[in-house]
């Protein structure tokens, strides 16, 4: 499981090999063999015999800010990326190979949304033609994006104005048929200004935390990228790679409102931006591991997205070394 820690002032210790968790409320021990990630937002206390402890044990320890953007993590010396991986990743990324994973990435994103917004119909026969027209114009930026042609660098702004213009009117669908009160203008992102993307953007800071892990026990190099430029210290690839996988976070905080188990107390709300807090992070990361879970179909097995996801990082890794 994935040990979401965020109440302020927990301090977290070992004792007789298990994890020892002290809130305000409880105490609990937790065996390291239950445990994937141990994940932590600000104000918490632990010792470095829980550091130790995790990384004897494979727990990856992330760190995250207030909107669940991870900045900081532990894990074992073992991992990393090799120089032969980054040497390829800095060759090809910018060849015809690149654009076309490029393409590929961008390419699967639309239809991942656009299958979310097929969905969408089986319950709404009343919004069935709104859906159908929506999904018609996104599929329109799939046909655009496979006439690209040229290095990503040419491209780059090209490629990112297509899925740009497939996510406006993704966003634009769910914001039209989630509940009144809630309904959003636009995607906003640091700071979000409603309650909407105050969650899908605590979701993705979790997905982010994923995908970055993944690249690193493939051996990927996060900081070089193919669609995202390498500038300024982001970790491009991460932000290419994460493309595939947004619609599991959108599917999840989508179906939440809907749901409606989404309450106007879950944020807290400064000026012009609006943050998740408290109960709103425990309800949103449950379901959103629930759903990173789940089984889906991955060359002819049963597995969990977030297997799936790692499989595809060594299968991107290990395209690279047979190039």
């Amino acid at each position: 499981m994935e040990l979401y820690i965020t109440d302020l002032g927990t301090v977290v210790k070992k004792r007789d090999d298990l994890f020892e968790i002290t809130t305000s409320e409880k105490k609990v021990a937790v065996a390291p063999q239950k445990i994937k990630s141990l994940v932590l937002s600000k104000g918490i206390f632990l010792t470095t015999d829980v550091i130790k402890l995790a990384v004897d044990n494979n727990i990856d320890i992330v760190i995250v800010d207030d909107f669940g953007n991870p900045y900081g993590r532990f894990w074992q010396s073992k991992f990393g990326s090799t120089a032969n991986i980054r040497r390829k990743q800095l060759e090809i990324f910018g060849t015809q190979k690149g654009i076309e994973l490029a393409k590929q990435i961008l390419i699967q994103k639309i239809k991942n949304c656009a299958e979310h917004l097929e969905d969408l119909k089986i319950k709404r026969e009343a919004k069935k033609a709104f859906l159908d027209k929506q999904i018609k114009e996104m599929k329109r930026y799939i046909y655009q994006i496979k006439l690209v042609e040229g290095n990503v660098s040419e491209k780059r702004g090209t490629l990112m104005g297509y899925e740009g213009n497939a996510a406006k009117i993704y966003y634009q669908t769910l914001s039209e048929l989630i509940p009144e009160g809630f309904k959003f203008e636009k995607r906003s992102m640091h700071p979000a200004e409603d309650e909407f993307n105050a969650m899908l953007n605590y979701a993705f800071g979790i997905l982010y935390s994923k995908v970055e892990k993944a690249c690193i026990i493939a051996g990927l190099d996060p900081y070089v990228g193919i669609i995202h430029t390498d500038n300024y210290g982001k970790k491009s690839l991460v932000f290419d790679l994460i493309e595939s996988y947004r619609h599991l976070a959108s599917r999840t905080v989508f179906s939440l409102f809907t749901q409606k188990r989404v309450q106007k107390y879950f944020f807290k709300r400064e000026g012009n931006s609006v943050m998740l807090v408290g109960d709103g992070k425990k309800v949103l990361v449950e379901s959103f591991y629930n759903r990173l879970e789940k089984k889906v179909r991955y060359n002819n097995r049963n597995i969990s997205s977030l297997d799936k996801l790692q499989f595809e990082c060594h299968e991107l890794a290990n395209f690279l070394i047979s190039k």
